[in-house]
């Protein structure tokens, strides 16, 4: 007798797209579906729901295994079963066009991205300036912004 004649078939509802599962609590996991990649599967799956694809992939199982698996931890009441909604099956919605801008808008923008890397620039060139001056070892006046010269560490 083949294989699968002994098994269920998996219902039209459970491998279908439209449910997660969850594990309560640890199942009984029967020894022939004792693997690593089965017990990571059903690890992740007390931290948060995964859908019946996710399983299929993660365990490596074909869908009649992972439906005995399944059936198995549900009888155990190890198993939450979450229906998702419903995918509207159809084009995706159309993205709607930017509004235009005013003229004072488009010039604003404009000048910003001109002038956003030369502050970028600027900004560097003084970081590095700032850092070089204070690896050299030549003590500056940075007035109250040079910490060593504050009361508080001075004494």
């Amino acid at each position: 007798m083949y294989r699968h004649a002994k098994r269920p078939l998996p219902g039209d509802d459970t491998f279908d797209g439209n449910h997660a599962f969850r594990l309560k609590q640890w199942p009984q996991i029967p020894d022939r579906f004792r693997t690593a990649r089965v017990l990571g599967a059903c690890s992740r799956m007390t931290v948060g729901p995964v859908t019946a694809n996710w399983f299929l992939s993660q365990t490596g199982l074909d869908a009649t295994d992972a439906f005995e698996l399944i059936s198995s931890m549900d009888m155990q009441g190890a198993l939450e079963r979450i229906v998702l909604a419903r995918r509207a099956i159809g084009e995706p919605a159309p993205v709607p066009a930017p509004a235009p801008l005013s003229p004072v808008a488009r010039l604003r923008d404009r000048l910003g991205r001109q002038l956003a890397w030369k502050k970028a620039a600027l900004a560097a060139i003084l970081c590095l300036g700032i850092s070089a001056a204070l690896d050299s070892g030549v003590p500056i006046g940075l007035g109250p912004f040079a910490l060593p010269t504050l009361a508080a560490f001075s004494g």
